[in-house]
């Protein structure tokens, strides 16, 4: 299953009550407004696409020392993931799609 295909049936288990916490139609209403509200802004048209180029960036690794991403580069390409959390079902999803493909990468 793709990791879209994940995503939406999340979503639809979401919406429906079907996962162990079940959100309220007040908690659900504002995630449907931040969405619409994403998607009016034109955020996404304006974001980096596969194989863009990104900005320069400094980051702490998980030892909390800077690593440059000039100098990850430098030794070959570079996958960015922005993980908010072990909260966040979404990210959760997405690491394990990028652990998955991790032999094509």
């Amino acid at each position: 299953m793709s990791l879209q295909d994940r995503l939406d049936a999340f979503k639809a288990d979401l919406k429906a009550g079907r996962l162990p916490f079940k959100p309220t139609a007040q908690q659900l209403d504002a995630m449907q407004r931040a969405t619409m509200a994403l998607i009016a802004s034109g955020q996404a048209g304006r974001a980096l696409k596969t194989g863009d180029r990104a900005p320069d960036f400094i980051l702490n690794d998980p030892d909390g020392k800077p690593v440059a991403s000039r100098d990850l580069l430098a030794k070959g390409a570079l996958a960015v993931s922005f993980y908010r959390g072990v909260w966040c079902p979404y990210c959760n999803m997405e690491l394990q799609a990028l652990q998955a493909a991790l032999p094509e990468i």
